[in-house]
Protein backbone atom coordinates (compact mmCIF):
# COMPACT_ATOMS: atom_id res chain seq x y z
CA UNK A 1 0.00 0.00 0.00
CA UNK A 2 1.24 3.36 -1.08
CA UNK A 3 1.74 6.14 1.15
CA UNK A 4 -0.78 8.28 -0.64
CA UNK A 5 -3.32 5.29 -0.28
CA UNK A 6 -2.56 4.91 3.57
CA UNK A 7 -3.17 8.43 4.21
CA UNK A 8 -6.35 8.39 2.69
CA UNK A 9 -7.17 5.59 4.23
CA UNK A 10 -6.19 7.38 7.78
CA UNK A 11 -7.95 10.37 7.02
CA UNK A 12 -11.62 8.70 5.83
CA UNK A 13 -11.89 7.56 9.22
CA UNK A 14 -13.00 10.79 10.80
CA UNK A 15 -12.65 14.81 9.91
CA UNK A 16 -11.07 15.02 13.23
CA UNK A 17 -7.91 12.43 12.06
CA UNK A 18 -8.24 14.20 8.46
CA UNK A 19 -7.11 17.43 10.02
CA UNK A 20 -4.54 16.00 12.37
CA UNK A 21 -2.99 14.43 9.40
CA UNK A 22 -2.91 17.91 7.42
CA UNK A 23 -1.24 19.30 10.80
CA UNK A 24 1.65 17.24 10.47
CA UNK A 25 2.33 17.70 6.87
CA UNK A 26 2.26 21.55 6.67
CA UNK A 27 3.80 21.77 10.08
CA UNK A 28 6.58 19.60 8.46
CA UNK A 29 6.68 20.73 5.16
CA UNK A 30 10.16 21.17 4.42
CA UNK A 31 11.66 17.76 6.57
CA UNK A 32 9.05 15.10 4.60
CA UNK A 33 9.80 17.18 1.28
CA UNK A 34 13.19 15.53 1.53
CA UNK A 35 12.38 11.86 1.60
CA UNK A 36 9.95 12.26 -1.15
CA UNK A 37 10.91 9.47 -3.45
CA UNK A 38 12.69 10.64 -6.43
CA UNK A 39 11.59 8.55 -9.48
CA UNK A 40 14.18 7.18 -12.03
CA UNK A 41 11.81 6.62 -14.95
CA UNK A 42 11.34 8.57 -17.90
CA UNK A 43 7.72 10.11 -18.43
CA UNK A 44 5.34 7.19 -20.28
CA UNK A 45 4.74 8.23 -23.86
CA UNK A 46 0.94 10.44 -24.19
CA UNK A 47 -1.43 8.44 -23.96
CA UNK A 48 -3.33 8.55 -27.40
CA UNK A 49 -7.36 9.92 -26.65
CA UNK A 50 -10.39 10.17 -28.89
CA UNK A 51 -11.69 13.68 -27.89
CA UNK A 52 -14.82 13.40 -30.03
CA UNK A 53 -15.51 10.27 -26.59
CA UNK A 54 -15.21 12.95 -24.22
CA UNK A 55 -17.44 15.39 -25.93
CA UNK A 56 -20.51 12.33 -26.59
CA UNK A 57 -19.59 11.57 -22.71
CA UNK A 58 -20.27 15.02 -21.55
CA UNK A 59 -23.75 15.52 -23.75
CA UNK A 60 -25.00 12.50 -21.77
CA UNK A 61 -24.08 14.56 -18.24
CA UNK A 62 -26.37 17.07 -19.37
CA UNK A 63 -23.51 19.56 -21.16
CA UNK A 64 -25.13 21.30 -24.74
CA UNK A 65 -26.64 23.78 -25.94
CA UNK A 66 -26.90 26.66 -24.25
CA UNK A 67 -25.11 24.98 -21.32
CA UNK A 68 -23.23 27.56 -18.84
CA UNK A 69 -20.24 25.56 -18.49
CA UNK A 70 -17.01 26.24 -15.95
CA UNK A 71 -14.29 24.34 -16.53
CA UNK A 72 -11.57 23.32 -14.39
CA UNK A 73 -8.67 21.55 -16.22
CA UNK A 74 -5.69 20.24 -16.83
CA UNK A 75 -4.08 20.07 -20.37
CA UNK A 76 -1.33 17.64 -20.15
CA UNK A 77 -4.26 15.17 -19.35
CA UNK A 78 -6.03 15.79 -22.94
CA UNK A 79 -2.77 16.46 -24.86
CA UNK A 80 -3.08 13.16 -26.59
CA UNK A 81 -5.83 13.76 -28.34
CA UNK A 82 -3.37 15.67 -30.75
CA UNK A 83 -5.82 18.82 -30.33
CA UNK A 84 -4.10 22.25 -29.10
CA UNK A 85 -5.33 24.11 -26.40
CA UNK A 86 -7.31 26.27 -28.61
CA UNK A 87 -8.90 23.31 -30.44
CA UNK A 88 -9.84 22.11 -27.24
CA UNK A 89 -11.59 25.30 -26.48
CA UNK A 90 -13.24 25.13 -29.99
CA UNK A 91 -14.56 21.19 -28.54
CA UNK A 92 -15.97 22.69 -25.50
CA UNK A 93 -17.33 25.84 -27.35
CA UNK A 94 -19.01 23.23 -29.81
CA UNK A 95 -20.49 21.00 -27.18
CA UNK A 96 -22.51 24.05 -25.77
CA UNK A 97 -23.43 26.01 -29.20
CA UNK A 98 -23.35 30.15 -29.75
CA UNK A 99 -26.41 30.54 -26.78
CA UNK A 100 -23.84 28.57 -24.31
CA UNK A 101 -20.87 30.69 -21.95
CA UNK A 102 -17.38 28.92 -21.50
CA UNK A 103 -15.81 30.29 -18.05
CA UNK A 104 -12.84 29.14 -16.29
CA UNK A 105 -10.90 30.32 -13.47
CA UNK A 106 -8.09 32.84 -14.26
CA UNK A 107 -6.02 32.84 -10.65
CA UNK A 108 -2.98 35.29 -10.47
CA UNK A 109 0.36 34.91 -9.47
CA UNK A 110 1.52 38.24 -7.69
CA UNK A 111 5.15 38.99 -7.28
CA UNK A 112 4.90 39.68 -3.68
CA UNK A 113 2.81 36.24 -2.85
CA UNK A 114 5.67 34.89 -1.16
CA UNK A 115 5.72 37.77 1.33
CA UNK A 116 2.19 37.56 2.81
CA UNK A 117 1.22 36.22 5.41
CA UNK A 118 -1.26 37.24 8.01
CA UNK A 119 1.02 39.97 10.35
CA UNK A 120 2.21 40.89 6.95
CA UNK A 121 -0.24 41.23 4.40
CA UNK A 122 -2.10 44.41 5.06
CA UNK A 123 1.01 46.33 5.02
CA UNK A 124 1.57 44.95 1.33
CA UNK A 125 -0.10 46.11 -1.85
CA UNK A 126 -0.53 44.10 -4.87
CA UNK A 127 -0.93 45.53 -8.56
CA UNK A 128 -3.24 43.56 -10.19
CA UNK A 129 -3.39 44.11 -14.09
CA UNK A 130 -5.93 42.28 -15.37
CA UNK A 131 -4.60 41.79 -19.33
CA UNK A 132 -0.77 41.13 -17.95
CA UNK A 133 -0.64 39.51 -14.53
CA UNK A 134 0.37 35.70 -14.83
CA UNK A 135 -1.83 33.30 -14.80
CA UNK A 136 -1.21 30.34 -12.64
CA UNK A 137 -4.58 27.57 -13.76
CA UNK A 138 -3.44 26.37 -16.81
CA UNK A 139 -3.15 26.70 -20.31
CA UNK A 140 -6.83 26.38 -21.24
CA UNK A 141 -7.66 29.29 -19.16
CA UNK A 142 -4.25 31.13 -20.78
CA UNK A 143 -5.66 30.61 -24.07
CA UNK A 144 -9.25 31.24 -22.97
CA UNK A 145 -7.95 34.96 -21.93
CA UNK A 146 -6.54 35.92 -25.00
CA UNK A 147 -9.52 34.57 -26.94
CA UNK A 148 -10.70 37.57 -29.09
CA UNK A 149 -14.48 38.02 -27.13
CA UNK A 150 -13.48 36.87 -23.54
CA UNK A 151 -13.94 39.23 -20.60
CA UNK A 152 -11.83 38.65 -17.41
CA UNK A 153 -13.41 39.65 -14.17
CA UNK A 154 -11.61 42.80 -12.40
CA UNK A 155 -11.40 41.25 -9.02
CA UNK A 156 -8.43 40.25 -7.67
CA UNK A 157 -8.79 37.21 -5.92
CA UNK A 158 -9.88 33.74 -7.59
CA UNK A 159 -11.05 35.79 -11.12
CA UNK A 160 -12.77 34.35 -13.79
CA UNK A 161 -12.93 34.31 -17.46
CA UNK A 162 -15.46 33.76 -19.75
CA UNK A 163 -16.94 33.78 -23.61
CA UNK A 164 -20.55 33.70 -24.68
CA UNK A 165 -23.74 35.59 -24.21
CA UNK A 166 -23.60 35.36 -20.08
CA UNK A 167 -19.81 36.45 -20.46
CA UNK A 168 -20.01 40.83 -19.69
CA UNK A 169 -23.04 40.33 -17.46
CA UNK A 170 -21.05 37.58 -15.21
CA UNK A 171 -18.26 40.52 -14.41
CA UNK A 172 -20.34 43.12 -14.60
CA UNK A 173 -20.80 43.94 -10.80
CA UNK A 174 -17.93 41.85 -9.46
CA UNK A 175 -15.89 45.09 -8.14
CA UNK A 176 -18.91 45.77 -6.01
CA UNK A 177 -18.33 42.76 -3.82
CA UNK A 178 -15.52 42.60 -0.62
CA UNK A 179 -14.56 38.77 -1.13
CA UNK A 180 -14.28 36.32 -4.44
CA UNK A 181 -17.30 34.53 -3.79
CA UNK A 182 -19.76 36.80 -2.39
CA UNK A 183 -23.10 37.67 -4.17
CA UNK A 184 -21.34 40.15 -6.89
CA UNK A 185 -18.80 37.60 -7.90
CA UNK A 186 -18.74 35.89 -10.84
CA UNK A 187 -18.50 32.71 -9.24
CA UNK A 188 -21.82 33.63 -7.45
CA UNK A 189 -23.35 34.58 -11.25
CA UNK A 190 -22.83 31.01 -12.30
CA UNK A 191 -24.10 29.51 -8.68
CA UNK A 192 -27.51 31.14 -9.47
CA UNK A 193 -27.66 29.94 -13.01
CA UNK A 194 -26.59 26.66 -12.62
CA UNK A 195 -23.99 26.60 -14.35
CA UNK A 196 -22.10 22.86 -14.89
CA UNK A 197 -18.77 22.19 -13.36
CA UNK A 198 -16.67 20.45 -15.41
CA UNK A 199 -12.87 18.86 -14.06
CA UNK A 200 -11.57 17.89 -16.98
CA UNK A 201 -8.31 15.67 -16.59
CA UNK A 202 -8.43 16.73 -12.87
CA UNK A 203 -9.35 16.04 -9.03
CA UNK A 204 -12.86 18.04 -9.58
CA UNK A 205 -13.34 17.87 -5.66
CA UNK A 206 -9.68 19.40 -4.84
CA UNK A 207 -9.98 22.35 -6.96
CA UNK A 208 -13.56 22.98 -6.89
CA UNK A 209 -13.93 26.91 -5.85
CA UNK A 210 -17.31 26.44 -5.74
CA UNK A 211 -17.62 25.71 -2.57
CA UNK A 212 -16.44 29.25 -1.23
CA UNK A 213 -20.09 30.26 -2.59
CA UNK A 214 -21.61 28.61 0.04
CA UNK A 215 -19.40 30.37 2.72
CA UNK A 216 -19.44 34.09 1.30
CA UNK A 217 -22.80 34.61 -0.73
CA UNK A 218 -25.14 33.29 1.80
CA UNK A 219 -25.75 33.98 5.73
CA UNK A 220 -24.82 31.83 8.11
CA UNK A 221 -21.30 31.06 8.00
CA UNK A 222 -20.65 29.65 11.20
CA UNK A 223 -17.27 30.36 11.72
CA UNK A 224 -15.42 33.81 13.37
CA UNK A 225 -11.71 34.72 11.44
CA UNK A 226 -12.28 33.55 8.60
CA UNK A 227 -11.25 36.70 6.43
CA UNK A 228 -7.94 38.66 6.11
CA UNK A 229 -7.67 41.64 4.10
CA UNK A 230 -5.82 41.76 0.88
CA UNK A 231 -4.78 45.38 -1.00
CA UNK A 232 -4.93 45.98 -4.45
CA UNK A 233 -4.31 48.27 -6.93
CA UNK A 234 -6.11 46.60 -10.09
CA UNK A 235 -5.24 47.94 -13.84
CA UNK A 236 -6.99 47.05 -16.94
CA UNK A 237 -5.88 49.13 -20.16
CA UNK A 238 -6.49 52.63 -19.20
CA UNK A 239 -8.81 51.28 -16.11
CA UNK A 240 -7.31 51.95 -12.69
CA UNK A 241 -8.52 51.84 -9.23
CA UNK A 242 -7.55 50.67 -5.71
CA UNK A 243 -9.22 48.36 -3.90
CA UNK A 244 -9.17 46.34 -0.41
CA UNK A 245 -10.60 43.11 -0.62
CA UNK A 246 -11.23 39.99 1.98
CA UNK A 247 -9.28 37.01 1.74
CA UNK A 248 -9.70 33.22 3.21
CA UNK A 249 -6.87 33.13 5.65
CA UNK A 250 -4.60 30.02 4.14
CA UNK A 251 -5.19 28.14 7.99
CA UNK A 252 -8.68 27.46 7.01
CA UNK A 253 -7.21 25.91 3.40
CA UNK A 254 -4.25 24.24 5.02
CA UNK A 255 -4.76 22.98 8.47
CA UNK A 256 -8.65 22.55 9.20
CA UNK A 257 -10.22 21.10 5.71
CA UNK A 258 -11.41 17.61 5.45
CA UNK A 259 -11.59 17.21 1.80
CA UNK A 260 -11.48 13.72 1.89
CA UNK A 261 -14.81 13.77 3.92
CA UNK A 262 -16.30 16.11 1.55
CA UNK A 263 -15.17 14.36 -1.50
CA UNK A 264 -16.27 11.38 -0.17
CA UNK A 265 -19.80 12.62 0.95
CA UNK A 266 -20.25 14.52 -2.90
CA UNK A 267 -20.02 11.28 -4.14
CA UNK A 268 -22.09 9.28 -1.96
CA UNK A 269 -25.12 12.11 -2.28
CA UNK A 270 -25.06 11.89 -5.97
CA UNK A 271 -23.49 15.77 -6.39
CA UNK A 272 -20.03 14.90 -7.87
CA UNK A 273 -20.06 12.46 -10.85
CA UNK A 274 -16.84 11.13 -11.70
CA UNK A 275 -16.21 9.07 -14.72
CA UNK A 276 -12.36 8.12 -16.22
CA UNK A 277 -13.25 8.62 -20.14
CA UNK A 278 -10.51 8.11 -22.40
CA UNK A 279 -8.20 7.90 -19.68
CA UNK A 280 -8.89 10.98 -18.28
CA UNK A 281 -10.56 12.00 -15.20
CA UNK A 282 -13.91 13.44 -16.19
CA UNK A 283 -15.87 14.90 -12.90
CA UNK A 284 -19.29 16.49 -13.32
CA UNK A 285 -21.15 19.19 -10.61
CA UNK A 286 -24.35 20.80 -11.52
CA UNK A 287 -23.52 24.27 -9.36
CA UNK A 288 -27.05 24.29 -7.69
CA UNK A 289 -27.06 21.44 -6.31
CA UNK A 290 -23.93 21.48 -4.60
CA UNK A 291 -24.86 25.13 -2.99
CA UNK A 292 -28.06 23.67 -2.04
CA UNK A 293 -26.36 20.87 -0.08
CA UNK A 294 -23.57 22.97 1.61
CA UNK A 295 -25.82 24.94 2.45
CA UNK A 296 -28.28 22.48 4.32
CA UNK A 297 -25.67 21.64 6.10
CA UNK A 298 -24.30 25.32 7.84
CA UNK A 299 -24.10 24.98 11.98
CA UNK A 300 -21.11 24.88 14.64
CA UNK A 301 -21.01 21.62 13.49
CA UNK A 302 -20.03 22.31 9.84
CA UNK A 303 -18.37 18.71 8.93
CA UNK A 304 -15.44 19.92 6.61
CA UNK A 305 -13.57 22.76 8.53
CA UNK A 306 -12.46 21.18 11.90
CA UNK A 307 -11.77 23.71 14.77
CA UNK A 308 -9.24 23.82 17.65
CA UNK A 309 -12.96 23.70 19.91
CA UNK A 310 -14.29 20.79 17.44
CA UNK A 311 -10.78 18.43 18.39
CA UNK A 312 -11.66 18.68 22.25
CA UNK A 313 -15.52 18.03 22.23
CA UNK A 314 -16.32 14.93 24.05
Amino acid sequence: MSVSEIYNKLALLSPKMEVVLRKIYWNNYKLLSRFKPQSSLKPAATVKIDFDKIIDYLRTQGIGEGTLLVVHSSYGAVKGSGLSPDEIIDELLGLIGPTGTLAMPVVRHFNVEESINDKTVENIECVYDVQNTPITTGVLPIRLHARNGSVTSRFPLNPMCAIGPLAKEMMADNLNGTSPHDEHSAWKYCADHNAIILGLGIDLAHYLTMIHVAEEAYPGWPIKDWFRKRNFIIKDCDFQTQKTVLERRNKWGMLHLADKLYTKDFKENGILIENNIESTRIGVIESQKLIQYLNGRKSEGYPYIVRKKDMIKK
